[in-house]
């Protein structure tokens, strides 16, 4: 195994490819530090300004590259953190204007003096060709011009792009997270969202920024395509966890990822022959899948059953498979062969605890449970199948379990049962008595599975159109399970969990992992589906420690998963490829148009970020550093240089933006005093340009190491 990473690592074909985008983000965002410094370098010298240097990145300690062409030195500094023009009398420091003036200062009889007013009222004789011998006017062009450039060269990046064509992923939905502002308006796998807000056919990354920056309070409209049929809906986004969202997921190709074919200790990853890498799924148990989420349909009503896939595949795969895969067959497979593979079920793991059933959070639109009332915070006492409606229905309650309630409802709205639902309503609870309401719902048969897509996700079952909270309780112990075993009882309180990879297991040997639980519904912490979530994804040998609470006392117990008899995983394992179009446009007045919109959209998105930045819907750890931008630059480089131009495009905007903040130090600072200095009739007082430069100076760096440590901490630390 170890030889066939490093084969990989070798790969030719594959360090050209990293040598290539390395080199790609190296001259991107260069050419963004670039043209800025450009902009006030060519109006310096357009105003007549002696430029003595123009460097990109900044040579601290003398540590450069540089070349002298006639009065003015090129240059690459050390430190790849912007760039500089200096020119004869100017200095980033406004607080420097005293030496700046020294500096430009000529004798009185010198054909290129001239006089200005400095800072303290007396007149001064400097050089005609220094910046501070210019006009108020000539100066505010010559500090924009870095600005300017950036919007210009921005509206460039995104017309080439477009011109090359922009892989983008479109906005179709392939999940929704329970209890969502997308659950609760009924979106399904395969819609796609064809407009958001003023955004025609939205990218998923447009579809993310717009939700990100809506009006929580009147909400954003969509315009969702679902077959022929045009559904227009208000969404209104909620705040989950850090950015608001409205819960839906990306959606996926019927082909398998160019990486990875199949997780890990899964039904799919055991497969014979073997999955490869980008085989097209074409139809399971001989039905015929044309997409991912008819292909989740099946998998979402034969849970049970061993499934036969179809599978075409297109490339040449040699014998081996790719690095570390089972060989599919004894020979080379000849490209487009089409072979069936069985799939087992993949059965749930459970860790022997039964939890408490929480109240109701979210109802569906139009389901079941909205036509019948049901609303949030009521409480479900029982569910039982409504008699008369199923012939071996035993009035068993199927809300003891809330971990199977989907799948229990499910198999019963299969044979078109009926259920009562029996529940206290949220208006009487807290009262001294609770009182019960019975409800006789028609179960809907689904096609879709639902699971918790974030940490503090609740569950749901689909069939009646509830989300509901399973609590961190303890309600029964499984008997003859580890937790059995380990001591725990009902009405334990679960605390916290540790993922244990032991020694012997094959991934992540002796690794640990805590997870803490929710105890409340407005804390964000994981919630127990999402514990059980991410036990279903355990390798062999893993265990579960578990810190749970009895009677004011704190305990550990140590639990190893097991399967659920019965009971399965619809997903059973299989790495599909996202969904990419390309966005290509016929000619360059197209492409102009569709570059200024980038354009626009770039800038306005950047000063709706800042507007709400710190506030509860934008927090400050929102932010990214040097090394985000970075990463975020290799991987749209990745995906071709129309999406690397794109990149740039925005981040080329969200540079022009924030330089012309007014804060000492950027731009926006410069042209503040420059306009105080035209009204005044001369520079503001040297004391006052110190006090100011000083609090933008603190603001500056306090930014910079925020903003690095916000880097170091999600690069390394997530």
């Amino acid at each position: 195994m170890g030889m066939c990473v490093i084969a990989a690592a070798l790969d030719p074909e594959l360090i050209s490819h990293w040598v290539l985008v390395i080199l790609q983000v190296a001259v991107g965002l260069g050419a963004v530090i670039f043209v800025h410094e450009l902009g006030h370098f060519a109006v310096a010298k357009l105003c007549g300004v002696k430029c003595e240097k123009f460097f990109i990145g900044f040579d601290i300690g003398g540590y450069k590259i540089s070349r002298k062409w006639g009065e003015t030195e090129y240059g690459v500094g050390i430190l790849p953190l912007g760039g500089y023009v200096k020119m004869l009398g100017q200095d980033d420091n406004p607080a420097n204007i005293a030496e700046q003036v020294r500096e430009s200062e000529v004798a009185g009889d010198a054909p290129d003096a001239k006089e200005i007013i400095g800072p303290d009222g007396r007149t001064y004789l400097v050089d005609s060709r220094s910046y501070l011998a210019k006009s108020v006017p000539q100066r505010m062009a010559i500090i924009s011009a870095g600005v300017i450039m950036n919007v210009i060269f921005a509206f460039i990046f995104a017309m080439v792009a477009y011109k090359i064509g922009v892989p983008y992923q479109p906005s179709i939905v392939s999940k929704t997270a329970p209890g969502s502002p997308a659950w609760r308006a009924g979106l399904r796998p395969g819609d796609e969202v064809v407009q958001v807000g003023e955004i025609v056919e939205p990218s998923f990354t447009d579809l993310m920024g717009s939700v990100t920056l809506a009006d929580l309070e009147n909400g954003l409209p969509f315009v969702i395509q679902r077959g022929e049929q045009r559904i227009e809906k208000t969404l209104i986004p909620e705040q989950g966890g850090e950015l608001a969202r409205i819960g839906v997921a990306s959606a996926f190709l019927p082909r398998l990822s160019d990486q990875l074919a199949a997780f890990p200790n899964t039904p799919a990853a055991a497969a014979e022959p073997a999955f490869q890498p980008g085989d097209e799924v074409l139809a399971i148990d001989g039905q015929e899948v044309h997409s991912h989420a008819e292909i989740a349909a099946v998998l979402a009503q034969h849970p049970e059953k061993p499934l036969a896939f179809t599978v075409r595949r297109e490339r040449t795969t040699p014998a081996g498979g790719p690095a570390g895969a089972k060989p599919a067959s004894g020979e080379p497979q000849a490209r487009g062969t089409t072979l069936d593979i069985t799939v087992q079920p993949r059965p749930l793991k459970s860790l022997g605890l039964v939890m408490q059933l929480g109240a109701i959070v979210a109802v569906e639109e139009n389901s079941p449970a909205a036509q019948a009332k049901l609303q949030p915070g009521d409480a479900i006492e029982r569910i039982v199948v409504a008699e008369g409606t199923a012939q071996d229905a035993d009035g068993t309650d199927l809300s003891t379990h809330p971990m199977l309630l989907a799948e229990r409802l499910r198999r019963w709205a299969e044979r078109g049962a009926e259920v009562a639902v029996s529940y206290h309503p949220a208006k009487s609870q807290g009262a001294g008595r609770q009182s019960i309401e019975e409800r006789r719902i028609a179960l809907r048969k689904v096609d879709w599975f639902e699971e918790p897509l974030a940490a503090d996700d609740p569950m749901s079952a689909p069939e009646l159109g509830i989300a509901y909270r399973v609590l961190s309780v303890v309600s029964e112990v499984e008997p003859g399970s580890s937790a059995e075993q380990a001591g725990l009882q009902a009405d334990d309180v679960i605390l916290k969990a540790e993922v244990l990879y032991g020694e012997s297991t094959a991934e992540r040997p002796g690794h640990a992992e805590t997870i803490e639980l929710t105890q409340r519904a407005d804390d964000h912490k994981a919630s127990w589906p999402a514990l059980m979530a991410r036990v279903q994804d355990l390798p062999e040998g893993a265990e579960v420690k578990l810190t749970y609470e009895r009677g004011g006392e704190t305990h550990e117990a140590t639990l190893r998963p097991t399967a659920l008899e019965g009971y399965y995983n619809p997903e059973r394992g299989l790495v599909f490829d996202a969904i990419t179009r390309t966005r290509v446009c016929e000619t360059w007045g197209e492409a102009a148009d569709r570059g200024w919109e980038e354009t626009v959209r770039s800038l306005t998105m950047v000063y709706r970020f800042l507007q709400k930045l710190g506030t509860g819907q934008v927090p400050v750890t929102a932010l990214g550093g040097p090394m985000t931008i970075a990463q975020a630059a290799g991987f749209s480089a990745f995906e071709g240089v129309g999406k690397l131009l794109v990149f740039l495009t925005m981040l080329s905007a969200n540079l022009a933006v924030i330089n012309f903040l007014p804060i000492p130090l950027l731009d926006g600072g410069h042209m503040v005093f420059l306009a105080w200095e035209g009204v005044r009739g001369r520079p503001a007082s040297e004391r006052l340009v110190t006090v100011l430069h000083t609090m933008g100076f603190a603001f500056i760096i306090t930014l910079m190491l925020l903003v690095l440590s916000l880097d170091i901490r999600r690069i390394f630390f997530t």
